[in-house]
């Protein structure tokens, strides 16, 4: 096996796509902010000693690369499944990247414009974990794009893919051991950004609001070294109940409290200045058109350059006191706008590592689960329903954030919204490129005339799909109807942001 390298100044700081041959020669095209060796090459940092360069070996990769072992060549995806590996099969060749996006533009492939559903191709991946098969992607040349989370692949001589699962560690046994691992690793991931040896260094900055997991990870992050933070001065709550498709109110979600208790200094955005950024900030999130959290990142572009990007993101899915926390293989049966996992081009672009915290050691939700509800959790139970984490709890107030500054009831996201230019734009990619006999088939309304419905659909999967036979329940009722997406033009923001991000992976 080799490696040959062309870095090219126009790609996205942080991407790759690699070409492995069958004379066993990988032609690696990438970006300026890719550490490359005679052996291999990574974006992003990992639990160990940067120099050994060992990071398809260790536990929490927050990043992507590839590795030389032997005859083998070994592509190492993120130690979380929001992000992943794609690759494309060819006679003669296989292609990988950490970008779908350069991975067609690398192929001379497109996805197919007749087929609106590749959201909930990657809703369904999502729900099923990472133990599932490798989750397929149709495109119009008649091919598949293979997408691979939490993982290793590797491709010997002739090509042949295998699967490799990550080391996932011991389980820890009580709330030490935990906290522990959740420090140990943040601190470890944090000295490795900041390696001497390395070409890019990455500071932390931490993301807070007023919920239970952005807390808890920022206090992770100050105790692990993180003075800078970032927060929204609003979110989305509800004037009723939210099944019942209450209107959204604006409600003050402000972490800057609590971020100044954690030492750090904080720098407040509101989410829907993003509809005002020249150009079209969403099509760069075109994972998830429902993903507000995700598109309103784009506000904070320059404070990210350059950081470890430390979240809470998913962490009720592993904190909370539900039956589901004690998931395994990242089965996450209740997602239903694939939040998170839309950051990805924005995120290789912008040249930032994405570090949510509660995903390290929650290969271990049942150990996790345990502790929640161990006796010694119970003094950081408030005994208020499903909006109740006493781990989270107890990491922001042991680090001295006070009870009443965090965890009091649950925010949504907030507005999603798309700018008049965009919306605009997309119409007319709607009429020039979709074929007018798909088009009739769709429902036209916007996502915000269509959430009544929506809004029941993720209660029902949040608060009850963890019951016995509660699954097939929803799939024979066919639920996913009441999906704001389900049948809807709006699906076919994936397609359009594809074409808009193609001219920057433009190599020829």
């Amino acid at each position: 096996m080799t490696l040959t390298f062309e870095e090219l100044s126009r790609l996205p700081t942080l991407s790759w796509c690699a070409r492995v041959e069958l004379s066993g020669c990988t032609f690696v095209r990438h970006g300026s902010g890719v550490e490359t060796r005679g052996d291999g090459f990574v974006e992003g940092a990992w639990d160990g000693d940067f120099a050994a360069f060992d990071f398809d070996r260790v536990t929490t990769l927050a990043g992507t690369g590839g590795r030389i072992r032997g005859d083998t060549m070994v592509f190492a995806a993120p130690f979380h499944p929001m992000e992943r590996l794609f690759l494309l099969r060819k006679p003669d060749q296989v292609l990988v990247s950490n970008s779908l996006v350069f991975l067609l533009e690398e192929a001379g492939d497109q996805l197919d414009i007749c087929y609106p559903n590749y959201f909930f191709d990657l809703l369904a991946m999502v729900r099923e974990g990472i133990a599932a098969p490798a989750a397929l992607l149709r495109t119009a040349g008649g091919r598949e794009v293979e997408l691979y989370p939490c993982c290793n692949i590797e491709l010997d001589s002739e090509l042949r893919i295998r699967r490799a699962d990550k080391p996932a560690g011991p389980p820890p046994a009580n709330y030490a051991e935990y906290f522990g691992l959740l420090l140990s690793t943040t601190q470890a991931l944090a000295a490795n950004a900041a390696a001497s040896q390395r070409t890019a260094k990455y500071r932390l900055v931490a993301a807070c609001s007023t919920g239970y997991d952005s807390t808890a990870s920022a206090a992770i992050a100050s105790l692990a070294g993180c003075k800078e933070g970032v927060t929204y001065a609003h979110s989305t709550g509800v004037s009723a109940n939210r099944t019942a498709g209450a209107t959204p109110v604006a409600v003050d979600d402000s972490g800057a409290a609590s971020l100044r208790v954690l030492g750090m200094t904080a720098t407040e955005y509101v989410r829907g200045d993003v509809a005002g950024v020249a150009g079209h900030p969403r099509a760069e999130f075109f994972f998830s058109p429902v993903s507000s959290t995700d598109a309103s990142t784009r506000l904070m572009e320059d404070q990210l350059k350059g950081s470890m990007f430390v979240s809470g993101r998913n962490g009720g899915r592993y904190w909370g006191l539900s039956r589901a926390c004690s998931r395994a293989n990242f089965r996450e049966i209740e997602e239903c706008h694939l939040s998170g996992h839309a950051l990805g081009e924005f995120r290789l672009r912008t040249g930032f590592v994405n570090l949510p915290i509660p995903y390290i050691g929650a290969l271990h939700g049942a150990a996790i689960y345990r502790i929640t509800h161990s006796a010694e959790m119970l003094p950081w139970k408030l005994g208020r329903g499903t909006y109740d984490r006493p781990i989270a709890r107890r990491i922001g107030e042991e680090a001295g954030v006070g009870r009443e500054l965090f965890g009091q009831r649950k925010r949504g996201g907030g507005p999603k919204m798309i700018s008049q230019e965009s919306e605009e734009d997309f119409e007319r990619f709607l009429r020039a490129e979709v074929p007018p006999r798909v088009l009739q088939g769709l429902d036209p309304r916007s996502i915000n005339e269509r959430l009544r419905m929506h809004r029941r659909l993720r209660h029902m999967r949040t608060e009850y799909v963890h019951l016995p036979f509660a699954l097939k329940a929803l799939d024979l009722l066919r639920t996913e109807r009441m999906h704001a997406l389900w049948n809807s033009t709006i699906l076919y923001r994936f397609h359009w942001g594809v074409a808009k991000l193609r001219e920057r992976y433009a190599t020829h």
